[in-house]
Parts: C-alpha cells; structure tokens; sequence
C-alpha cells in the first residue's frame, strides 16, 4: 500500500484521514520533525492501519508538465529552455534542457504559459534553492502579481 502525503502545518499538527472509515484526527508531530522522521504507521480506532507520509513544505506542490523558458539574471542573461516538473504558491522545480549553470541563490526570470482554460502567461522572478545536475528548485521572490490566477489552477484537479 503506498503512503498518502500528509500537509504538516504551522505548529508541527497533521490532518490524519483514515482511508476506510474516513474518521480524522489531529496528531502532533513535533516529535517526528525532530527525529527527521516522515514515513509512519497509523492504526485507526476502526483496526485499519495505514501508511502516511509527513509533507513539511509551506505550500503543496501539484506535479505538472510545462515547457518554459528560463532567464538567468545572474548570468548576463544567459537563457535556456526548461520543463516545468512541479509547481506550488513558493516556487517552482524544473528540468532544464541542456547542461545548466545555475547556482544556489541565483536570480532567474521564468516564462511560461499555465495549462488552465486560459493559457495564464506567467513571468516571475526566482531565486535558485536546489540545482543539481537534471534539477532546479526554484523560490517565487513576488507572487502578488500572479497569486490569484496561480492559486486557482493549484486548486484545479
């Protein structure tokens, strides 16, 4: 059985939603943080024991597929094309084409088109989190610009 992605909130609680009897419950988690702990085992009040997986991230990421193009500010300019992986209300996780130059704390200028019913363009300034060879995790410096039109495709299934 795979695990489910549990949203921790602020003040280390988790909403715990047993997969049979649909009985939640609020659990502390405190504890796990500390231990770096994020895979668990819960047994329900109805017998049911099911995995659940801790997500300590400010914002849930939604798993996407969007061609983009990125700028590096950093980098005189530099430009390259990306794929979009992941995206959430903090950032954004993205798979450059070629060899990329990025490095942690450099400012990027993304541009891309949302796949919503509007094709929202979005142009955002970001910093570089992550980068690794295949990867780059990326932080929203400013989301009041697009904060709406991004919080309603978020919620879109």
């Amino acid at each position: 059985m795979e695990a489910r992605k549990v949203l921790v909130r602020e003040g280390d609680d988790a909403i715990i939603t047993c997969p049979l009897c649909r009985k939640t419950k609020k659990l502390s988690v405190a504890l796990y943080r500390e231990k770096k702990k994020r895979d668990l085992r819960i047994k329900c009040s109805c017998a049911e024991i099911f995995r659940v997986c801790l997500e300590y991230r400010k914002h849930p990421r939604k798993p996407v597929k969007l061609l983009a193009q990125s700028i590096n500010l950093s980098k005189h300019r530099e430009r390259q094309d990306v794929i979009i992986r992941n995206i959430s209300l903090g950032g954004i996780g993205f798979s450059p084409f070629q060899k990329h130059r990025n490095r942690i704390n450099d400012l990027l200028q993304v541009l891309f088109s949302l796949d919503d019913c509007h094709n929202t363009f979005i142009n955002a300034k970001v910093s570089v989190r992550a980068a690794n060879r295949d990867y780059v995790g990326c932080e929203f410096n400013d989301i009041r610009y697009f904060a709406g039109p991004l919080g309603f495709y978020l919620l879109e299934q």
